[in-house]
């Protein structure tokens, strides 16, 4: 057996445990069907659900994030990275070890809340809507093991819970489209309708598939395991196609611009979660100009990956915004540049924050990046804007410039920031003494 799964179950199992939650399952359904005289089906079946949500998705989910945190905040981290066993092997013991209480409340609830709602609802959407809450439980509870590895590699008492605000607001804003699929008879997908429950549920599955390789890519990288970097982009191509496939129409102009935005999303969370040292980039440019490529796409950190994903989304988005099937969109021939223009703007914040983390005194490199984000992205405008100077606007932020003006400010955004950045480098080489 894993032993992490092992130590897992010893820490979260106890006779007194396994023994004490039937005990107080059967007392809650109890009271619950004595608390109505008719429809005692449907209210058991609400109850075990609800049961299922706290057990699964409430305490199972935190129980996978503390089986990291915790082991930071008890300093025994270390021996665990230090252990022989494999990235897989230490992702899914601490994911299925941490949450099997969670999981056995789950389904000792689902034993008496699905023959209850059989009794109300067909057997097809029972298991559907079972098979749903399954997989969201997986979800949840790999998405933040995964979210948690990634804030354990900046440290800090700040990121310890970091993981759980991050669950809640991706959880806030997945929920209104999930209910909002729910209201009608199809969903639209790439042109195609397709039965909503069924939509909901392989939406789902894919969720999950991605949490689970997005956890298990995490624990890689914290236990200094090398991998390819291709997890990264791939998770923003499957974004791109899933999210693309709900606008009615344009799908082409609206495929490079969700990719755009994907990759921007994907970018700065890399950017801003990964610690971005100089040996590590000393250790990449050493193996290019070695032409060691497989030695340096190991080493490379995951953001570059979807910064040049984002090359051909930008350029497929002005060309599909040229054409001529979208031309009668308001403003059209204002805003066809403006996918490259926010690439190039991505250029220059990725040199900026890789100017303030290559100095010699970092400490506040992170602090230093976010302030200069405000000033460039809204201090500046602002100030600016109360000029009603629309040239001098377009100089400080080129995404209020018109269309061709606002690419060249941008080119010239980001070539002042390689430039800092390349500065910043030969200042910060390593001297050698002879």
């Amino acid at each position: 057996m894993n032993p992490e799964f092992r130590r897992q179950l010893w820490l979260g199992f106890s006779v007194t445990r396994l023994a004490v939650l039937p005990l107080l399952l059967l007392a809650c359904f109890t009271a619950a069907a004595l608390s109505v005289t008719h429809d005692v089906p449907n209210i058991v079946a609400i109850t075990g659900a609800a049961m299922f949500a706290v057990l699964v998705w409430g305490m199972g989910t935190l129980a996978a994030g503390s089986s990291v945190m915790d082991e930071i905040t008890e300093r025994t981290w270390d021996q665990q990275r230090m252990s022989a066993m494999q990235p897989w092997a230490m992702t899914w013991g601490k994911l299925g070890g941490a949450t099997a209480y969670g999981w056995y409340g789950g389904a000792l609830c689902l034993l008496v809340a699905v023959p209850a709602a059989m009794l109300k609802e067909e057997i097809e959407n029972v298991f559907q809507l079972t098979a749903s809450a399954i997989l969201l439980g997986v979800f949840l509870q790999s998405f933040l093991i995964a979210v948690n590895l990634q804030l354990v590699k900046n440290g800090g008492l700040s990121t310890r819970r970091g993981g759980v605000w991050m669950l809640a607001l991706v959880v806030l804003w997945g929920a209104r489209p999930l209910f909002g699929m729910t209201r009608d008879v199809n969903v639209m997908w790439w042109g195609q309708p397709f039965d909503k429950f069924n939509f909901c549920m392989v939406s789902l599955a894919l969720c999950a598939a991605c949490a689970l390789v997005a956890a298990w890519r995490s624990m890689a990288e914290v236990l200094a395991v090398r991998q390819l970097p291709w997890g990264w982009p791939a998770l923003a191509l499957v974004l791109t196609v899933y999210l693309s496939g709900f606008a009615p129409a344009h799908h082409a102009a609206t495929l490079g611009v969700v990719g755009v935005c994907v990759c921007a999303a994907l970018t700065y969370f890399a950017l801003l979660t990964e610690p971005q040292l100089r040996p590590m980039w000393q250790r990449v440019a050493s193996r290019l100009a070695t032409e060691q490529w497989r030695a340096a796409w190991l080493q490379l950190p995951r953001w570059p990956t979807t910064l040049l994903l984002a090359v051909p989304f930008a350029l497929a988005a002005s060309f599909s915004l040229g054409m001529a099937d979208v031309k009668h969109w308001p403003a059209i021939q204002m805003i066809k540049l403006y996918p490259a223009t926010f690439l190039l703007l991505m250029v220059r914040d990725c040199a900026l924050a890789l100017f303030f983390a290559f100095a010699v005194n970092n400490q506040r490199a992170l602090t230093a990046f976010l302030l200069s984000m405000f000033v460039l992205y809204a201090v500046l405008p602002w100030l600016v804007d109360t000029t009603n100077n629309g040239v001098l606007l377009g100089l400080v932020q080129p995404l209020a410039a018109q269309s061709s003006l606002s690419l060249v400010v941008a080119v010239i955004h980001a070539a002042l920031a390689l430039g800092l950045l390349g500065w910043r480098w030969r200042a910060t080489a390593p001297t050698h003494a002879h």
